[in-house]
C-alpha cells in the first residue's frame, strides 16, 4: 500500500470557508485549473506547481486537477473538486494516486465531492461558465472544450481581496519558508570564495532548500554582475574586490513563498565606498520596513527609500542638491530603477498572474516615468498584508549610455564619479527583507534572524566552516 502525504498549509474547514466565501461574490460557476507539467520530450516533465488559485482554495498538489465553484454554495455545496482519470499503466512509473478519500479529506470536501473530468462536463452542459487558468497548454485546451471564458474582475477581485489578507496559517507557513531561506543564505555566504565560480554558492543554496524540502521561490539570483537586476546565470568567477548578491528564497511544500537579499564581500572586507554605499541602502531599507504599517500607501514608501538614497547619494558627492527636490525630480531612478518591493504569499510576486488589478487600489496607475513604472504595488496597507521590502543603488552601464535618461539630471550629477564607479564594475546592492503588517508592535520582519549589517556580513563570509559539495580544484 503506497503511503501518501499531500502537504497542505491549512486545515481542512479553512478551505471550506474560503470556497464558500468566493461561491456567494460569484454570479456563474467559475472552474479554476491547477495546471499539468509540460514535458521535454516523452519520458521527461519539467517540475510541476499546482497554480496558487487553485492551492489557495484547498486543491491537493496534483496533476490536471480543477475546482468547480458553484456561485451561492455552502461548505461542500461550494465547490467540487475535479480529479484527473488514472492510467492504469501511470502506478508503474508514478506509484498509486492519491485515494478520493485522501482528497475529500485533506481539501474539506464530502467523498461525493470529489469527481472525474467526465462529471464537470456533465455539471457545466448548457451553463455559461467562467475560468481562471495557468498558462498551460492542456489546462487552456481543457478550457476551450469547455467553452469556458476568461475570469475577469468580477471574479478576480474577491479573491485578490481574500488573498490580500494572510490568516495564521498562511503566516505559519511563510515564517517555514523564511527559516529555511536564512539557512539558505547564510550557507550561500559562508561559500563565497575568492576565485571560485559562483555557481558553486548557487549550488549550496539551493542544497539548503532541497534538504528542507523546500523548492525555490523563483531562480536564485547569485552574482557578482549586481547591475543586472534579474541576473540567473552563474557563470563568473568570483574575486577579490567583488560584491556577490545573493536574491533568493524558499517555497515550502504548501506553496508560500519567501524573499530575501543581501550583498556580501567575496573577500570577506568591504572596501571603504562600498560599505558607504551598502550603509546608504541600509538605511532606506530600515526607515522603508518601518513604514509598513496600516493606513501607510505603499507609494509613499517607495518613495521615503527615494528620499533616503538620494540623501546617501549627496552625502557621497554623487549627487548634489536637496535630497528631497532631488527626489520628487525622480534623480534616485538613476541608481534605484526599480520599485521599492511587491506583495508576497502563495507566489513570490504575489497575484502577478492576475496584473495590476491585484497591485493597484481601483483608480490608482504606474506613474509613467523610469524607474517609478516599474513598482508592483499602490495600495494602502492593511493588518495582515505580506510585502517586500528591498531599496538598492546601482550602476548600471546601460542606464548611463542613455541621454534621455542622464541628461535631464547634468546639473546634479557628479558623472566623473559615477564613471569611476562604472569603469571599476562596481555592480549593485540591493537589501530585502519580507514583512508581515501588523496591527501591534510594528512591522513584523519575517526574514529578521538573517544578519543585515555589513559587518556581520562580511563576517559570515569570513567564516571557516565551508561546505564541501565538490572536490576543490587540484
Amino acid at each position: 500500500m503506497t503511503e501518501h502525504i499531500l502537504d497542505m498549509a491549512a486545515p481542512p474547514d479553512v478551505y471550506r470557508q474560503r470556497r464558500a466565501r468566493l461561491a456567494s461574490h460569484l454570479v456563474r460557476p467559475l472552474v479554476i485549473f491547477a495546471g499539468r507539467t509540460r514535458t521535454r520530450n516523452p519520458a521527461n516533465d519539467y517540475p510541476f506547481r499546482a497554480a496558487s488559485t487553485y492551492l489557495y482554495f484547498g486543491g491537493p498538489p496534483i496533476q490536471g486537477a480543477a475546482w468547480l465553484i458553484q456561485p451561492d454554495g455552502h461548505g461542500d455545496d461550494a465547490g467540487i473538486l475535479i480529479r484527473p482519470q488514472a492510467d492504469p499503466d501511470d502506478a508503474l512509473w508514478m506509484g498509486e494516486p492519491p485515494p478520493d478519500e485522501l482528497l475529500a479529506s485533506v481539501a474539506g470536501l464530502d467523498r461525493s465531492a470529489v469527481a472525474g473530468p467526465d462529471q464537470l462536463h456533465q455539471a457545466l452542459a448548457g451553463r455559461s461558465a467562467t475560468s481562471i487558468c495557468p498558462p498551460c497548454p492542456s489546462a487552456m485546451q481543457w478550457a476551450a472544450s469547455l467553452g469556458l471564458e476568461p475570469a475577469g474582475p468580477e471574479e478576480f477581485l474577491p479573491i485578490i481581496d481574500m488573498r490580500l489578507i494572510k490568516d495564521r496559517h498562511e503566516l505559519e507557513a511563510m515564517r517555514r519558508a523564511a527559516e529555511v531561506s536564512v539557512i539558505a543564505h547564510q550557507v550561500a555566504m559562508m561559500n563565497t570564495v575568492p576565485h571560485e565560480p559562483e555557481a558553486l554558492v548557487a549550488a549550496c543554496f539551493r542544497s539548503v532548500l532541497d534538504a528542507n524540502q523546500c523548492a525555490p521561490s523563483f531562480s536564485p539570483i547569485v552574482t557578482v554582475r549586481g547591475a543586472i537586476l534579474h541576473c540567473t546565470a552563474y557563470n563568473n568567477i568570483m574575486k577579490p574586490g567583488h560584491l556577490l548578491l545573493i536574491d533568493g528564497g524558499a517555497e515550502e511544500p504548501g506553496g508560500y513563498a519567501c524573499d530575501i537579499t543581501r550583498v556580501c564581500p567575496v573577500s570577506g572586507e568591504f572596501t571603504p565606498i562600498q560599505k558607504h554605499i551598502y550603509q546608504i541602502v541600509l538605511r532606506a531599507e530600515r526607515a522603508a520596513v518601518a513604514e509598513c504599517v496600516p493606513g501607510r500607501r505603499y507609494r509613499d514608501v517607495h518613495d521615503l527609500a527615494a528620499r533616503v538614497i538620494c540623501e546617501g547619494l549627496v552625502q557621497a558627492e554623487l549627487l548634489r542638491g536637496d535630497a528631497q527636490e532631488l527626489a520628487d525630480r525622480r534623480a534616485h531612478a538613476l541608481f534605484f530603477p526599480h520599485g521599492v518591493g511587491h506583495l508576497i504569499g502563495l507566489d513570490v510576486h504575489d497575484m502577478e498572474d492576475y496584473g495590476d488589478i491585484a497591485g493597484y487600489s481601483d483608480g490608482r496607475r504606474r506613474r509613467p516615468g523610469f524607474g517609478d513604472k516599474f513598482l508592483r504595488l499602490d495600495r494602502d496597507l492593511k493588518a495582515g498584508m505580506t510585502v517586500t521590502i528591498e531599496p538598492g543603488i546601482y550602476f548600471v552601464p546601460a542606464v548611463w549610455q542613455r541621454d534621455d535618461l542622464v541628461k535631464p539630471f547634468a546639473d546634479c550629477v557628479n558623472r566623473p564619479a559615477v564613471d569611476a564607479l562604472l569603469r571599476d564594475n562596481f555592480g549593485g546592492i540591493r537589501l530585502e527583507d519580507t514583512v508581515h503588517v501588523t496591527n501591534t508592535g510594528g512591522p513584523e520582519v519575517l526574514t529578521k534572524t538573517l544578519p543585515i549589517e555589513a559587518d556581520a556580513v562580511a563576517s559570515i563570509v569570513r567564516a571557516q566552516d565551508k561546505w564541501e559539495i565538490r572536490e576543490p580544484h587540484g
